[in-house]
């Protein structure tokens, strides 16, 4: 949606996946990505070991460096309700370094959690719900390990129920600021 609004969109993968069998040319990402309309100029890795992400100094650093650098005001991230090690970390580095912006949103994945509890819903087209499960197609090291995309539509069916939308996107606020207030 952020790119059709207009939106300079960046996407920042920490680890290049190489222990959960991702692509390692990358080439599952960029496919995905392109398909999402982000150029791969926009597609930022930081190359953090894979499986050791640490919520420290140096992560925390690395993510303010490309909030400030890149002038990001919005950040959709892993809940810290994630049963994978580097979502979890990451989750709570990107909560450090992006105190300072107006809104950090936290997603509901494959990984997360059952007490994943969201407060923010972001409705969805048919359209844009396909061109997302068209994205995460893309990536068939992980479909060959059981990522199912009709869990992925099913989810979005029962967010959108939620709020009287056929799909949507659930989130927990870590903080959202609008017009200089707390939401």
């Amino acid at each position: 949606k952020h790119v059709i609004l207009g939106d300079n969109v960046y996407a920042m993968m920490i680890t290049n996946g190489e222990k959960g069998n991702h692509a390692l040319d990358k080439s599952e990402c960029f496919e995905s990505l392109g398909k999402l309309l982000i150029p791969k100029s926009n597609i930022l890795f930081g190359n953090f070991p894979d499986g050791f992400v640490i919520d420290n100094q140096e992560l925390v650093d690395f993510i303010e460096k490309k909030i400030n650098e890149f002038k990001i005001d919005k950040i959709y991230t892993h809940s810290s309700q994630d049963r994978h090690q580097d979502h979890k970390n990451v989750s709570l580095a990107v909560s450090a370094a992006a105190r300072k912006i107006p809104a950090l949103l936290l997603y509901q994945s494959p990984s997360t959690l059952v007490n994943f509890e969201p407060h923010y819903f972001i409705t969805l087209s048919n359209k844009i719900l396909n061109q997302k499960i068209k994205a995460l197609n893309c990536y068939k090291t992980q479909i060959d390990k059981g990522l199912d995309l009709g869990v992925m539509k099913s989810l979005a069916h029962v967010n959108g129920s939620k709020i009287n939308a056929k799909y949507a996107e659930a989130f927990e606020l870590n903080h959202l600021i609008v017009g200089g207030n707390y939401v």
